[in-house]
């Protein structure tokens, strides 16, 4: 070596806040491709958005959610926005199968309509049936606390399978009625 001759290590060049320019110019690409990330991802699993029953929050609501099936009526358990609430469905822009826990219950007016036991013994649940609204029905529970509203496509493949599906769990709420 030549007598003082340093080697000195290369100087980074800084600008714009201590990151190199080479960091820089690939900062938004990074984010591109984070951002396309997210949303792709967030896409596989939106939730259903679903309005809040006012019992929702109860300690039986949330022993109904856990006891529900995987699947109703041959579709697939997704997840709600709300507490007490559960919903199934074949895939994005398929019919959805909503149940909401903690609903307020008929009154005797709003039962005129028919009851039906629906289930087996043990799992047998007491539901009224409301009126078709575009081309979707709600059945509600009848002598549970809280109340259960099963809201479903009026497809007779659907409104047949789904109370049977939900029934052992919604029996688990207390019955103080039935029909008659």
């Amino acid at each position: 070596m030549h007598g003082d001759a340093r080697v000195r290590p290369a100087r980074r060049v800084c600008v714009d806040g201590g990151v190199p320019p080479r960091r820089r110019a690939l900062a938004p690409a990074v984010a591109l491709v984070s951002l396309a990330l997210a949303t792709a991802l967030s896409g596989c699993s939106r939730a259903v958005a679903v309005e809040a029953a006012p019992q929702g929050w109860s300690t039986a609501c949330a022993e109904v959610y856990t006891a529900l099936p995987d699947g109703v009526a041959g579709l697939d358990r997704r997840e709600t926005t709300a507490q007490g609430a559960a919903a199934w469905s074949g895939g994005a822009d398929a019919e959805v199968v909503v149940l909401r826990c903690g609903v307020a219950p008929l009154t005797a007016l709003e039962t005129a309509g028919g009851c039906q036991a629906v289930g087996d013994e043990g799992a047998r649940v007491d539901w009224i049936p409301g009126d078709e609204r575009d081309g979707r029905v709600t059945w509600t529970t009848y002598g549970r606390t809280p109340a259960v509203a099963l809201e479903m496509p009026a497809d007779d493949a659907v409104t047949s399978s789904a109370p049977l599906d939900v029934g052992p769990a919604v029996a688990l709420l207390p019955q103080d009625r039935a029909c008659t």
